[in-house]
């Protein structure tokens, strides 16, 4: 496995294991108490920084972010040179 491959790698873990489960747990309200609390905080702390810039590009349309679609079609644009290198 060369660099190339793992830095897509990384990115493919980064969408599927922090971006997707946090995405799935904004849409459910978290009771105090719950288990869930640090597992949502660590992935809010993990994705906020990669969200932040792109929200303040795109804020908030409806009620619905945007962000979450644009970075992951973003990192999928990057993916393809990357996995070409």
């Amino acid at each position: 496995m060369n660099i190339f491959h793992l830095v897509a790698w990384l990115i493919e873990a980064y969408i599927w294991l922090i971006m997707f489960p946090y995405a799935i747990l904004s849409w459910f309200r978290v009771q105090p108490g719950s288990p869930l609390i640090p597992v949502r905080a660590f992935l809010y702390r993990a994705t906020e920084p990669v969200l932040r810039p792109v929200r303040r590009v795109i804020p908030p349309m409806a009620g619905l972010d945007f962000s979450f679609m644009v970075v992951i079609l973003v990192a999928q644009i990057v993916m393809v040179p990357v996995l070409r290198g």
